[in-house]
């Protein structure tokens, strides 16, 4: 072996030793509080809103519709109907006026 090969031996192994005598810049530390993360992550649900009429009954004075909603009011002809939950609900009309067109069965 020549001089200058062992040279760079001994330099490349006392290299190698200093640099893992030192902490590695990349290592995590533990520190107070970094145990915890915090993130946001927002999600936005476009509902359409579906009216369904499911059944249509003839009362005297008018109709009485059985429909199913995801709202809580619908607007027919101008006016707001208000149900007491969303799903399936009863509405009376007391006559259809002659503008008024329900389509169902759809």
């Amino acid at each position: 072996m020549s001089a200058s090969r062992l040279f760079k031996g001994v330099c490349l192994k006392s290299a190698l030793s200093a640099m893992l005598l030192l902490p590695l810049a990349c290592m995590a530390e533990t520190r107070v509080g970094a145990n915890s993360v915090a993130a946001r992550l927002n999600f936005t649900v476009v509902v359409p809103p579906v009216f369904r009429v499911l059944q249509v009954t003839p009362v005297a004075g008018g109709y009485e519709y059985r429909v199913w909603t995801n709202q809580r009011s619908v607007v027919l002809d101008g006016r707001e109907f208000r149900f007491s939950q969303v799903g399936e609900s009863t509405l009376r009309v007391p006559a259809a006026p002659a503008a008024l067109y329900l389509v169902h069965g759809l």
